[in-house]
């Protein structure tokens, strides 16, 4: 069918080219989580495996799970709803608006139904992994109920679909943020935090549930530790979950700010100038963190959180924007630095941190490998 193929091309394969950094982050979080987590204390290998199929277990019979995985996919939905009405916005894509709407409604519908099947593939292979534990172990309600959300979310958005492209009026406009802010000045650090809010919301509210779901796990799961062991950990954790939002401000600075380094403007001033995104977008963690822990261990683990996103931004100069070598250091340092705050204390951490990043921000500022 010539029209599915079209719109295969164009928004199904583009979403997942656009995304691939994302949806790769997750995917090895979670099989990382489920396959490799090592269990506390010392056990045997069969009481190990009982213990990886016990935490398998519940992605289909815990019906908390299930609730906060169909919360997800509805965000991911929606996120793919904004790509697409982003991508028939496009200039090139405007003759769509008149060949597309030459076909009957139900072809339009079915076209559009199987680009959100492929747009929800991720969707599909869990439930296709929950159904085969459903048949192991004889537990068939999840299951069920995942795929007809899955089809209940593609029928929803194949409709939408079908309106955005037949509908008359197609201009779009800004978010409210950018409209009540349109006035006032903007220093060039808080762009990319406008662009957050006006086109990234999605995203932004996924990482933000993710790192909700880490700091409480890491908090309960270590809840005798003592605070100046676990601040840090879930501080690292933090800034580890926001590293995709750190490589985009970068990506932003080089695809939309390249005039940066032809204005009369210090390295210095532009390393620390991002400072103010880190702290705009971990907000509702640094006031998680000081409602948890003393003052004091809170506000040096902000300041150890600060270092690290500075390093994680740092490399992305030496990636060459490549999002696959971000993603392998950034798992690579995650790894090194949680052995190394079991070893030293994290101020000298974060130190040494700033001292790495500030290095590889000033000597490859004007010389990145893009």
């Amino acid at each position: 069918m010539p029209l599915l193929n079209i719109l295969l091309k164009g928004f199904a394969w583009r979403f997942y080219k656009e995304n691939s950094g994302l949806l790769l982050f997750f995917f090895v979080s979670i099989i990382s989580y489920c396959f490799f987590i090592k269990t506390a204390g010392v056990y045997r290998q069969e009481e190990s495996v009982f213990y990886h199929l016990m935490l398998m277990m519940t992605f289909i019979t815990s019906p908390l799970v299930m609730l906060m995985v169909f919360t997800l996919w509805l965000l991911y939905t929606i996120k793919s709803w904004q790509f697409v009405a982003r991508q028939l916005k496009q200039n090139e894509n405007y003759f769509l608006f008149y060949s597309i709407t030459s076909y009957s409604w139900a072809k339009q519908f079915k076209a559009w139904l199987m680009t959100q099947l492929a747009i929800s593939l991720p969707l599909i292979g869990y439930w296709l992994f929950a159904s085969v534990l459903g048949i192991i172990y004889h537990s068939w309600l999840i299951p069920l109920l995942t795929l007809l959300y899955i089809c209940l979310l593609a029928l929803v958005s194949a409709r939408f679909y079908v309106f955005l492209v037949n509908r008359t009026e197609r201009t779009g406009t800004s978010s409210i943020l950018i409209r009540l802010s349109r006035k006032h000045t903007k220093h060039f650090s808080t762009l990319f935090i406008y662009r957050i809010f006006d086109q990234g919301k999605i995203l932004y509210v996924l990482i933000k549930a993710l790192s909700l779901l880490a700091m409480t796990a890491l908090f309960r799961l270590f809840a005798d530790a003592e605070n100046q062991q676990i601040a840090p950990l879930i501080i690292l954790s933090v800034t580890t979950i926001h590293s995709f939002l750190i490589y985009q401000e970068q990506q932003f600075q080089e695809n939309r700010l390249q005039l940066l380094r032809n204005l009369p403007l210090s390295r210095i001033k532009l390393f620390f100038s991002f400072a103010l995104v880190y702290f705009v977008i971990t907000l509702p963690e640094t006031l998680w963190l000081f409602s948890k822990f003393p003052f004091l261990g809170s506000l040096m683990s902000c300041i150890f959180g600060l270092s690290i996103s500075f390093l994680f931004r740092s490399i992305v100069l030496l990636t060459g924007m490549n999002v696959f070598k971000y993603l392998l250091l950034i798992f690579c340092l995650f790894v090194s630095l949680f052995y190394f705050i079991l070893l030293l204390r994290f101020e000298y951490l974060s130190l040494i941190c700033l001292t790495v990043s500030f290095s590889i921000y000033y000597f490859k500022f004007y010389k990145p490998n893009l």
